[in-house]
């Protein structure tokens, strides 16, 4: 049966909760630092003049008086987790970012008290005395998420906005900037650990593909960019995949530097590896710079760790020009490029705004270039398009975006026998969701799979996203 034809059925479903992490930073109780000194993994930076610490049982704990301990580097898209027991005292994080200190501090009563110079304000962790309690801050430029977590069970307390941390995400800021454990009072930490997390929903899945558009395949695993959303904002995380199944781990985020030393959480990639060069070739679009796009080439290992990419702006498209015309127009999203190697050439696609329709709908150009010289060839039909890419099925090419906000599952196949819709058994996963299709080898077989997420009819920033779907056709 044709691929256009195939109807996909449901495999699993994955929700996104800040489950998954790639750990920054660990503090370890496991040896005495205080008493038996080797070195001093979590230096001292503040103390009272009275204060009596110990590690005891895997425990640290400041007996007596108020103690700081660094934990290491302030990250600004990190989350920071503490567990405690609380029978008296508090515990929190303070972060110091040039010269503006932060800081969280769970009393044993249940409040939650946020300081920086004046601005003071409280949170109620609990409505009762706490015994144990297990706290998360997760950082963004001018904004902390507190969240406690129970358990299994993860709940947001509320966003504290810091306007003195609004550019965190420059380098030159947090490059030195600190994030430490404060302690006092009989309190004592049994966990201390920052990560990059996956966010409270995943969005905009591709895979990691080789320059002719092949999916790459390692050690049983392919990988995948798909956008982290956090409470607001977002940035670009990498993620392993086993396919056939629900294994999914988080290896990395990538961040972007248009020159201004930013390190902006940009997403929606296309990344390729050129074999026959040795780099990697990548489009994604620039939230952070205009809403346009930006593309970059470069030679490290981008799937695995934090990792940040210069990258080059489009040329930006004055007022009122064609949109067939290859500029950088405000709006543009979700590219896609590879190298025919049919044809000889370089396809690339952007969903735009199209002024005849006014709607999102993908232009499609080729070039003998991945980043230049691109000519315009059609574009597609009106509607609401959005996550598209380039596909090989069979040999046939094909084009796969989402539509539409008015209709559950839509997914436009275009190919050169004509256009159709993807057929579903169970038709959740849409509202303009991501058409990615992935035709993988697994044993003697040629599988096809669809990836793609909730996008709940566009009803709120938190809420339009979700969790990710498997489709197998």
């Amino acid at each position: 049966m044709p691929f256009p034809h195939t109807v996909f059925k449901r495999r699993f479903c994955l929700p996104s909760y800040k489950n998954l992490q790639v750990v920054l930073a660990r503090m370890s109780f496991a040896k005495d630092f205080i008493t038996k000194p080797h070195g001093d993994p979590y230096p001292l930076l503040s103390h009272s003049a009275d204060w009596l610490e110990e590690i005891k049982n895997g425990r640290y704990t400041v007996k007596k008086g108020e103690a700081t301990r660094l934990l290491g580097q302030f990250f600004p898209y990190a989350t920071y987790e503490v567990a405690a027991c609380l029978s008296s005292g508090s515990v929190g994080f303070v972060f110091t970012l040039s010269g503006k200190v932060a800081s969280f501090s769970l009393a044993s009563d249940g409040g939650l008290l946020y300081t920086l110079g004046e601005h003071r304000e409280r949170l109620v962790f609990s409505d009762a005395p706490l015994s144990e309690a297990c706290l998360l801050v997760t950082c963004r430029p001018g904004a902390f998420d507190v969240y406690k977590r129970e358990g299994e069970a993860l709940s947001l307390l509320g966003t504290v906005k810091e306007p003195a941390f609004a550019a965190s995400h420059q380098y030159a800021a947090f490059g030195s900037a600190t994030a430490a454990l404060s302690l006092g009072g009989g309190a004592s930490a049994t966990r201390v650990l920052s990560y990059i997390d996956n966010g409270i929903a995943l969005a905009d899945i591709r895979p990691i593909r080789y320059e002719n558009g092949e999916v790459m395949q390692s050690e049983g695993k392919i990988y995948l960019t798909a956008t982290v959303r956090m409470e607001e904002e977002a940035f670009q995380g990498v993620f392993s995949w086993i396919p056939a199944t629900a294994e999914l781990a988080l290896t990395g985020a990538l961040f972007y530097d248009a020159g201004d030393g930013l390190w902006c959480g940009d997403v929606a990639a296309s990344l390729l590896y050129h074999r026959t060069e040795k780099r990697w070739l990548l489009w994604v679009a620039s939230f952070a710079h205009g809403h346009i796009l930006r593309h970059a080439a470069f030679t490290g290992e981008p799937r695995f760790g934090v990792n940040v990419i210069d990258i080059t702006l489009m040329d930006k498209a004055p007022d009122g020009a064609d949109p067939t015309l290859f500029l950088g127009f405000e709006g543009d999203e979700d590219p896609d490029f590879f190298y025919d190697e049919k044809e000889g050439r370089w396809l690339f696609a952007v969903c735009r705004l199209d002024p005849l329709c006014r709607q999102y709908r993908y232009f499609f150009f080729a070039s003998s270039s991945p980043f230049e010289g691109y000519r315009f060839l059609g574009k597609g039909k009106e509607g609401a398009e959005t996550g598209g890419s380039f596909v090989r099925v069979d040999g046939a090419l094909y084009f796969v975006c989402g539509n539409g906000y008015g209709v559950r599952a839509e997914y436009r196949i275009y190919g050169k026998e004509g256009f159709s819709l993807a057929a579903f058994d169970y038709d959740d996963g849409g509202f303009r969701g991501w058409g990615t299709v992935l035709p993988l080898s697994l044993g003697s077989r040629t599988r096809l799979f669809l990836l793609t997420f909730d996008r709940q009819n566009a009803s709120g920033y938190t809420w339009s996203y979700g969790n990710l779907y498997c489709f197998e056709a």
